[in-house]
């Protein structure tokens, strides 16, 4: 006996939008829903779609608004908008809390010996 075809309603749409924005999977999202992940992706490639980029985008937002320190305006404190422009350097602008030095390409693969005199200059160049 073959199932009736799916059909989409704006319950289904609305909990698969909110699903979707907090991060579970596609596959656990069908099972919830009670469809397979084909029948999703048919009916609801757009909501998943929009779901994913709208919700990066107001983390992003808050992200940036602490980070650029307007949220002090909104009560944040100048700690938390540090806390977060640091991590926006390191994610964003490549900056990086380590004084390692890395060379490119194959010089990485090869040993490099740093020889370190403990005499004085005028003794070392003798």
């Amino acid at each position: 006996m073959s199932r009736p075809p799916h059909e989409p309603t704006e319950k289904i749409r609305a909990e698969i939008i909110a699903l979707k924005s907090y991060g579970i999977p596609v596959k656990e999202i069908a099972r919830y829903v009670g469809i397979d992940d084909k029948t999703m992706a048919k009916y609801y490639r757009k909501e998943m779609d929009d779901a994913a980029v709208k919700a990066s985008a107001a983390v992003g937002k808050f992200l940036f608004d602490a980070a650029s320190g307007a949220a002090l305006k909104k009560g944040a404190t100048y700690s938390d908008c540090l806390r977060s422009s640091m991590f926006w350097a390191k994610t964003r602008m490549g900056w990086r809390e380590n004084d390692r030095e890395e060379l490119p390409g194959d010089a990485a693969d090869r040993v490099i010996e740093i020889i370190r005199s403990t005499k004085p200059k005028d003794e070392a160049a003798e």
